[in-house]
């Protein structure tokens, strides 16, 4: 009875955390598996490279567009309607193989999937600043959903990657079904009864001295060089295919990645009232790179090589994870109302749009046979990651003579 009582009372919480858990299930099911569908359409590296960064740069003009239009209109509407059109953009994908029309698609694809992402976040750390709610838990749900998938499916894939697109389908319909029920989104109802009303309408932040702001430039600094990283992790399902490891392990090293990042997710907000945000994405930067070395290395260990690559898998967890969440935090706090999901569509410029350009665009060319190959493409990328990691500690040594203060985010 205690249970249900519980349940009754955060049931606005569980159904924030099974929007979450299915828009990372539909990110589950298609993205360890698409660099293997365009090998499988006869598509080189180089090729694969460009469309992984076409959709990305052509993304760049649209992405705050949706941001700034969910802030003055209604998130809910703006999620579900990128969550549905993406999920129709996908099906195109079965309609052709060749490559000049895989481009058009995938740039169709991502103009309105990228911005999913960013929203929900958005959404759900608005609900938890409101609520008092912590968001690692909603975000673990996310975590679950995505590493879940090629568990339940990744034998089905392995032998039917088309499949993979009907499936993201379904789940993104699902997801924007469970969106009906997010709880509403005070900010957008406030400005709408105060148009209503006739009153003036809420100030508009100015965004160039945001941009000035040296936490700020620290968070996109970091994100850029820590998102060409993970950037790189694109072509692991090519790496470990050309390694030996057939399509079921290339996901289960996906899953595998997701999982980790759990323990992370259970005792961040009890590491940030001891550490700060800005310290812990500095130091994420460098895992990112390590991660990178240990997974060129994997090439080099014989009967070893899965075992390394789950090393460099289990990394994500003090890499990817440990940045994506503190500055999701801290960007959020740092933003007024009116601006948190053009925020947040900024990050994702950085992290989804101008680091997807870059490192799509080189890890395509250099991963050719007859340029470095994909295992000493991934030792570039490390050597890169090293380099910009010093870039970025020396942009959080200028943003900490600033004095800024980071706040604490609301516990549950």
């Amino acid at each position: 009875m205690k249970l249900i009582a519980k349940l009754r009372a955060h049931w606005r919480l569980l159904v924030v955390g099974a929007v979450f858990a299915l828009i990372y299930m539909s990110n589950g099911s298609y993205s360890p598996y698409l660099q293997l569908y365009y090998k499988e359409a006869g598509l080189t590296t180089s090729q694969i490279g460009v469309i992984t960064a076409i959709g990305p740069f052509a993304s760049l003009l649209f992405q705050t567009v949706w941001g700034r239009l969910a802030d003055r209109t209604n998130r809910k509407f703006v999620l579900i309607l990128t969550l549905i059109t993406s999920g129709l953009c996908a099906l195109l994908y079965l309609l052709g193989t060749s490559y000049g029309y895989i481009l058009v698609v995938a740039l169709l694809f991502v103009l309105f999937n990228m911005s999913v992402l960013p929203m929900s976040d958005a959404m759900a750390l608005e609900f938890c600043t409101r609520n008092r709610y912590r968001f690692a838990p909603i975000r673990i749900c996310g975590t679950i959903g995505f590493a879940v998938m090629p568990i339940l499916l990744g034998n089905l894939f392995a032998d039917h990657l088309s499949y993979i697109f009907p499936t993201f389908f379904l789940f993104c319909l699902a997801a924007s079904m469970a969106t009906l029920f997010f709880p509403s989104d005070k900010s957008a109802k406030q400005l709408k009864t105060g148009n209503a009303a006739g009153s003036a309408k809420p100030p508009k932040a100015a965004m160039k001295p945001l941009l000035r702001d040296p936490l700020v430039i620290f968070l996109l600094i970091a994100n850029f060089v820590i998102s060409i990283g993970v950037c790189a992790y694109t072509y692991l399902p090519l790496y470990a295919s050309n390694l030996g490891f057939d399509n079921n392990v290339c996901g289960l090293l996906n899953s595998i990645a997701a999982l980790s990042e759990l323990p992370t997710l259970l005792v961040i907000d009890a590491v940030l009232k001891k550490v700060k945000g800005t310290h812990i994405i500095v130091a994420s930067s460098f895992f990112c790179g390590l991660r990178l070395l240990t997974t060129y290395l994997a090439g080099f260990c014989g009967q070893a090589t899965l075992t390394m690559l789950i090393i460099g898998q289990l990394m994500q967890s003090v890499s990817y994870i440990t940045n994506y969440y503190c500055s999701a935090q801290l960007i959020h706090e740092r933003f007024p109302e009116e601006l948190k999901s053009t925020a947040q569509t900024l990050l994702a410029m950085i992290t989804a749009g101008f680091s997807r350009i870059v490192g799509s665009i080189a890890g395509g060319y250099l991963s050719e046979p007859s340029v470095l190959g994909l295992q000493n493409t991934f030792l570039v990328f490390a050597v890169f990651i090293f380099a910009g990691s010093f870039v970025v500690l020396i942009a959080y040594r200028r943003q900490k003579h600033t004095g800024d203060a980071e706040t604490v985010p609301a516990r549950m």
